[in-house]
């Protein structure tokens, strides 16, 4: 593994990573219930589809919670650490998976 430098800790507070793993846990047990779902022969093709369209949202705002919190922790301070260049190559990177 990498040596790790200050700013790439996760930093989330403890109220937003409470919140990011009850919601994956809750995502978790969402998506065991789609596998079932996939196991029948009776469930519509539809229903399948805004259960996934609901773990995609459930998914999205976790996203948005730990983006929040690295433009909070990282970002803003990053001139002052000189390492802006770093950190927005890194966004630049993440963003193409959003």
């Amino acid at each position: 593994m990498a040596e790790t430098t200050n700013h790439c800790q996760l930093a989330l507070d403890p109220a937003v990573r409470d919140a990011a793993r009850q919601r994956l846990a809750s995502i978790r047990g969402h998506v065991e219930g789609i596998v079932r779902m996939l196991e029948r022969d009776d469930v519509y093709c539809v229903d399948v589809l805004r259960q996934l369209k609901a773990v995609d949202g459930a998914l999205s705002k976790v996203g948005d919670a730990v983006l929040r919190s690295h433009l909070h922790h990282h970002v803003t301070s990053a001139r002052e650490r000189g390492d802006a260049d770093v950190i927005v190559d890194e966004l630049m990177e993440i963003m193409k998976y959003r």
